[in-house]
């Protein structure tokens, strides 16, 4: 670690000049932890500004850079996003910050660049193609009999697409060393195994095949340890409680405990929803722990309930103010449904948000976030009576959840991109990966590298080579673009399969695997009659309010949230398949005991993380059986307003 580097008073004003708006300053909680240049780790309530906090203290180490001993800073989050919102903020004030050699991205990206590629190429020479799960299970190309005795099982595609080649050279289930379901004499076994290596060696690799390749990096040669510490003095981990068990093992080995590394791990423990393998309340390791417990996003009302959910117990203190200073008061309210009025829980929130707009609570302004959130949506095989996100809205669709590389078919490109400001650029962008597939799926490759296009290689190489053609495929990219905005789906289409013929054609194909992809329809079940009631959002009242899962909006900020209890799993210990069961003595005060069912735990921190969204209004629906017998004449139900769901 550098010595003697302290941040002072006038680079905390530097990053507030930058970050904070005009007259606002750190208060001393966030100064401390500003300054603060030790190994800890920081656990921070929802709304505590903790990713503005550590954007000030990178602010001031860039005025320490370059460092004496020549180490650089790492920047690790989990998501893209985040590392673009990063990049976005302090990108233009900190060039030093995103060149050699420091490293901001996620932990995928820096266990690609430092671990697995280099890995990958001292073992085959040469670097992977791609690492990217879609593209990896996209490349698996079954025998006939494979593929019709796989067909035939239930478990088929797990099997195929969930072993990995592990780094004994047998098949292993994903990460967690589970041994393949059949002998490895069988034949079953030899063949996925065979195409497990096949792709290895082709450099088609999944991220959990970075991990294994890091892995096995760092056992047989340990130096590249040493070696990282020295590059990276300073390290810090946005939202750590998102990191798998793997992830976080690989960060321990690397920087724990580490006298020359300034190791700082940041989050929340109660937001850990992504975690699959174990609990990051039983991972976290704490060291040195220091708290960020003023909440700028939840008023007090709000603050209280969200604290009575935390696993990991934490003070959360309700800061929100009104623009004039004045105190947010609203109370959270209590959607209480029965069987035939689920379906009016939403209609009946957007009347509460217009009561508190016509009152002057909450301001009718253009940038305000309102959503209908539920842990879980409805999927084949769900009994009627088991409610979820779908009752609550029952043109519900999952795929406007998360953009992805592949879709079933080409005319899928056209319905999913970003809807921003960027929106033309993102339909490009979604048309180009449509092309890409189309290649892929024909086997068609890089002529010059050997390798499978990448949106900037493809463009690139048709200059090179096709340059009369590269003007015209220039605009018919923006046609099909301008068409697809203009709603003129048919004529996109069919300009979007003319120019990805011409393209095969260019080099030196013609379509032939790709027909069937090609001529698939695809079906929108997901946009209503109404034309503004699609992509998953509720309009009434002036209001639209956005139906996700609490997965899609963690992280967020919202003027409003809507909270539905939805059916998840078995009846735990007598409280039931909803969460709103299941965290009921939480909401009234009593301690969560430590042999509690795991479900239990789970819900809390699902009702944690979509409770603390709200800036002003949190709604919490509950169906009248589970209100009458949790609720209704309990401890802090004075907390909530009581509304009940009507027909409309």
């Amino acid at each position: 670690m550098p010595q003697e580097i302290e941040i002072t008073d006038n680079q905390v004003r530097l990053a507030e000049k930058h970050l904070l708006p005009q007259g606002k300053s750190f208060d001393e909680e966030r100064i401390n932890f500003i300054k603060d240049l030790s190994t800890h780790d920081l656990h921070a309530v929802p709304g505590s500004g903790k990713t503005t906090a550590l954007l000030a203290k990178l602010i001031a180490l860039e005025q320490h850079l370059p460092f004496a001993d020549r180490s650089g800073v790492l920047v690790i989050s989990h998501t893209n996003a985040a590392v673009d919102e990063i990049k976005q903020k302090i990108g233009h004030i900190c060039p030093r910050l995103f060149a050699y050699p420091n490293f901001i991205g996620t932990i995928q990206g820096f266990v690609d660049a430092f671990l697995a590629v280099p890995y990958y190429k001292s073992v085959y020479r040469r670097r992977p193609v791609r690492i990217d799960d879609e593209i990896y299970d996209e490349n698996h190309f079954p025998d006939y009999k494979l593929s019709a005795y796989l067909n035939n099982r239930s478990d088929g595609k797990k099997l195929l697409y969930k072993y990995r080649l592990g780094k004994d050279g047998k098949l292993t289930l994903a990460l967690e060393n589970k041994p393949f379901v059949f002998p490895e004499t069988s034949s079953t076994y030899q063949k996925i195994l065979a195409i497990k290596k096949g792709l290895r060696e082709s450099g088609f690799l999944c991220f959990d095949d970075a991990y294994i390749l890091a892995q096995e990096y760092l056992e047989k040669f340990p130096g590249i340890i040493n070696i990282l510490r020295k590059r990276f003095g300073f390290v810090f981990i946005d939202e750590m409680q998102d990191m798998d068990k793997h992830q976080y093992d690989l960060l321990e080995t690397l920087f724990g405990n580490a006298a020359e590394v300034a190791y700082q791990r940041i989050g929340d423990k109660n937001q850990a929803i992504f975690n699959s393998e174990s609990e990051m309340l039983d991972i976290w390791e704490e060291r040195n722990v220091k708290e960020l417990n003023g909440s700028h996003r939840l008023h007090p009302a709000t603050a209280c309930i969200v604290e009575s959910l935390a696993l990991s117990p934490i003070t959360v203190v309700g800061n929100k103010t009104n623009p004039d200073g004045s105190v947010v008061d609203i109370k959270p309210v209590m959607l209480v449904y029965e069987n035939n009025t689920a379906s009016e829980v939403i209609s009946c929130f957007s009347d509460e948000i217009k009561r508190l707009v016509d009152v002057g609570k909450i301001k009718l302004a253009s940038d305000n976030v309102h959503r209908a959130v539920a842990w879980t949506a409805a999927k084949p095989g769900d009994k009627a009576n088991m409610i979820k996100l779908n009752h609550y809205y029952s043109s519900f669709s999952r795929d406007h959840i998360k953009l992805k590389i592949n879709y079933p078919c080409l005319e899928a490109y056209l319905y999913f991109h970003q809807e921003d400001a960027g929106k033309l650029a993102s339909i490009r962008k979604s048309v180009l990966n449509g092309i890409l597939r189309v290649l892929r799926l024909e086997e068609i490759v890089n002529p010059e590298t050997g390798r499978s296009f990448t949106k900037r290689s493809l463009v690139d190489w048709i200059k090179e080579q096709h340059d009369d053609f590269y003007r015209d495929f220039k605009l018919q990219l923006y046609q099909i673009t301008a068409l697809n905005v203009e709603q003129k789906k048919k004529e996109a289409l069919n300009a979007f399969v003319k120019l990805a013929t011409e393209v095969v054609s260019k080099l030196g194909k013609t379509i032939k695997k790709s027909k069937a992809f090609i001529a698939e329809k695809y079906l929108p079940v997901a946009f209503a009659a109404d034309p503004e009631q699609k992509n998953n959002c509720f309009v009434k009242n002036g209001i639209h309010i956005e139906v996700a899962t609490v997965h899609a909006v963690k992280g967020q900020t919202h003027t409003s949230t809507l909270y539905m209890e939805s059916f998840y799993q078995i009846n735990v210990g007598g409280k039931g398949q909803y969460e709103s069961s299941r965290v009921a003595d939480q909401l009234q005060g009593i301690s969560l005991a430590a042999t509690e069912h795991e479900y239990i735990k789970q819900s809390l921190k699902m009702t944690y993380v979509g409770f603390s969204r709200a800036t002003h209004l949190l709604g919490f629906a509950i169906h009248k059986s589970r209100y009458d017998k949790f609720y209704a004449g309990k401890p802090n139900l004075d907390r909530w307003k009581i509304i009940k769901v009507n027909q409309s």
